[in-house]
């Protein structure tokens, strides 16, 4: 149980420690350079992506096509339609979690564990983090540029330099044959330090958004948390059966339609904390929940659907 869930348990306890702590961490936290942070965790999970293996198959391709065009298109539209539900900040914190690229290690594992197509959540993380820099700014302009003031190019250097640049070098080094058996060698290790820095930037984002519940009091922040969770769980739940469906309607089989599903729904946590703390602290909670309900949802989800196939 311990082994399985430790992400989640330690999720919770970094996410307590920062809310109930933060004005203790914040100085220490704020010489953080959040920038190599977010760099090193796309980097080291991405060392263990095999491209180009997973471009072996046509239906692959499609599976990742429409898990790519929900991921980076249909989310956006949705969460925008949600958000004037909730606070300005909150609001504009569901968006960014909902612009935000696909994430390797959950979509993998999970993809996986149900008897799905691995190499779909491979194909789709690799495309939605590296036009990243170009879907992310535009969805963000578009949809907040009203509210929030958005520098396009300003926003886009910066996902080149911390989600792209680190994704590609990861292939270059993957061509490298002593390189290569490192990374085989260690995979578990590479994917524990990611998680790992992860959660300090979970610690970073919880100490910002509990600095912004204090200023709200302690009533209209527990309605504040409630409104996330439920927005957040909208979202993801209708992202999930928008790519189990689809899939279906185009006639791919189970492991494809799993892979689409889980592809589509779910969002890299530390690029968006790191967009989402220039919303303000109150715009990192969208992010935070999100993340936490796609472990939990589709741990059950996918339970459930490879009992049924």
């Amino acid at each position: 149980m311990l082994q399985r869930h430790w992400f989640l348990i330690a999720l919770a306890a970094v996410l307590f420690a920062g809310l109930a702590f933060g004005p203790h961490m914040a100085p220490t936290l704020d010489r953080v350079p959040r920038d190599v942070v977010v760099a090193l965790v796309m980097l080291l999970p991405t060392l263990t992506i095999d491209l180009w293996g997973a471009l072996a198959h046509r239906a692959t391709w499609i599976a990742a096509g429409l898990a790519s065009i929900i991921n980076a298109g249909l989310a956006p539209l949705l969460a925008a339609a949600i958000a004037p539900l909730l606070t300005t900040d909150l609001g504009a914190g569901l968006v960014v979690a909902a612009t935000v690229p696909c994430t390797l290690a959950s979509a993998a594992v999970w993809t996986r564990r149900g008897g799905g197509n691995e190499a779909v959540a491979l194909l789709v993380t690799f495309v939605t983090n590296i036009l990243s820099f170009l879907i992310l700014p535009a969805w963000l302009v578009l949809l907040l540029g009203r509210s929030h003031p958005i520098a396009f190019s300003e926003l886009s250097l910066h996902l080149l330099k911390v989600v792209v640049a680190p994704v590609l070098v990861a292939q270059v080094l993957r061509k490298i044959p002593a390189a290569l058996r490192l990374i085989t060698e260690h995979r578990l290790l590479l994917s524990n330090a990611a998680q790992v820095g992860v959660l300090l930037m979970v610690l970073i984002g919880a100490v910002s958004a509990g600095a912004a519940m204090r200023a709200t009091g302690s009533g209209a922040s527990f309605g504040l948390v409630v409104q996330v969770i439920l927005a957040a769980l909208v979202l993801h739940g209708a992202l999930f059966a928008f790519g189990w469906f689809s899939s279906r309607a185009v006639g791919l089989a189970y492991p494809e339609q799993l892979a689409s599903a889980i592809a589509g729904s779910q969002k890299t946590l530390a690029v968006g904390l790191d967009i989402a703390l220039t919303f303000g602290g109150l715009a990192v909670l969208p992010m935070i929940a999100y993340h936490a309900i796609q472990l939990l949802l589709d741990t059950w989800l996918v339970e459930r659907l490879r009992r049924l196939k």
